[in-house]
């Protein structure tokens, strides 16, 4: 239960960092799908903390090129 909640911490941080309503989790998390869908078309980068893609690392929290 312990790695339950210290994983969710860790999870609850990842929204506090700068331009985090770019990122695709953010986006996802406001169910605004169209978005999601443009911004992931194309992808060259993957993020290494939600498993995500998106053409442009900006959009991304830990952006890994893929």
């Amino acid at each position: 239960m312990t790695e339950k909640i210290e994983s969710l911490q860790a999870f609850e941080l990842l929204d506090l960092h700068p331009d985090h309503e770019k990122h695709l989790c953010h986006i996802t998390g406001l169910r605004n799908m169209k978005t999601v869908g443009k911004l992931a078309k194309d992808a060259q980068f993957l993020c290494i903390a939600c498993g995500r893609a998106a053409k442009d690392q900006r959009n991304l929290c830990e952006p890994a090129k893929i």
